[in-house]
């Protein structure tokens, strides 16, 4: 009887073994397969539009960087899941990225780039009075040599991609985001009080649209040079005439638009995202949207 007891024992004891050692083996299949299974947001840092894949997004978020495709899945696409708070395509290569944010250790790692699509990081620089954690960036549209981003209350610009920084001390203040315009040497500034535009490369700035606004994002695409706002106010507008007049986009959810980006290869194309972490779609220049 006792023999019997001992052997029922060591059964469960080898079936207990074999269900931890299979375990073991999906959760080491399922980190080898992080980058093709599909993800879900948790939070939303920017967003940005491959500039030859119009379908292609990059969603800078907590976690690193994650891409939908046109099958609309999450991926991930970066090997590093550190907290990027801004990110930026350069204008030629869509190989190129900039980002600034928090490690998962704590601190802050300035300005970092990625020569692959994201998938391997290196440091350039800690910016100005850094680390830095820009929370936006912009890079020229037409020359990615400079690149300009905006922490503790300063703006701050670099001719060299990123290498060295100085201030631009008559920047508007409160800056919420950054985008760059469709000529070299613009550059776009959403503030908590309207829209402003530099043609200098951020040496002079001019208020030029929603006075006393909070513009909560902006956006310019790289090609045809048309503006679309989120504004505190009038809600989601753009403009084809350089923002002398503006036109209400057909945008029925009640829900806060966070972030705005546009198709360089195709023009008429534009993505939002919103406070939820949904994701929306125009294909007529912004006039009307509907889910992805």
């Amino acid at each position: 009887m006792n023999n019997k007891i001992f052997w029922i024992v060591i059964a469960v004891v080898v079936v207990i073994i074999g269900v931890f050692v299979l375990a073991s083996d999906d959760q080491q299949g399922g980190e080898d397969t992080a980058t093709t299974q599909s993800l879900s947001l948790s939070d939303i840092h920017g967003l940005e539009v491959d500039i030859n894949d119009s379908d292609r997004l990059y969603l800078p978020n907590h976690q690193g960087l994650y891409v939908q495709g046109a099958d609309r899945e999450i991926t991930r696409a970066s090997e590093i899941s550190d907290d990027l708070m801004s990110f930026v395509v350069s204008p030629t290569d869509n190989s190129v990225f900039y980002a600034s944010g928090h490690p998962k250790t704590g601190g802050n790692f300035g300005l970092i780039r990625s020569d692959d699509g994201g998938v391997t990081w290196k440091a350039v620089s800690e910016g100005l009075d850094g680390p830095v954690d820009f929370h936006t960036m912009a890079i020229d549209a037409k020359d990615d040599d400079y690149i300009y981003g905006y922490y503790a209350g300063a703006l701050q610009r670099s001719l060299d991609r990123g290498e060295s920084w100085e201030y631009l001390n008559d920047a508007p203040d409160q800056i919420i985001q950054l985008s760059a315009g469709v000529a070299q040497g613009q550059l776009y500034a959403a503030t908590t009080n309207g829209l402003y535009r530099s043609d200098d490369r951020g040496e002079s700035w001019d208020q030029f649209a929603f006075d006393g606004e909070t513009i909560i994002a902006i956006e310019v695409n790289p090609t045809s040079g048309q503006l679309i706002a989120n504004t505190s106010a009038q809600g989601l507008v753009f403009s084809n005439d350089k923002g002398q007049t503006w036109n209400k986009s057909e945008f029925g959810a009640t829900d806060t638009v966070l972030y705005l980006s546009s198709s360089a290869s195709e023009p008429e194309k534009s993505y939002l995202i919103t406070k939820s972490l949904k994701i929306y779609k125009s294909v007529d220049n912004g006039a009307t949207w509907s889910l992805r």
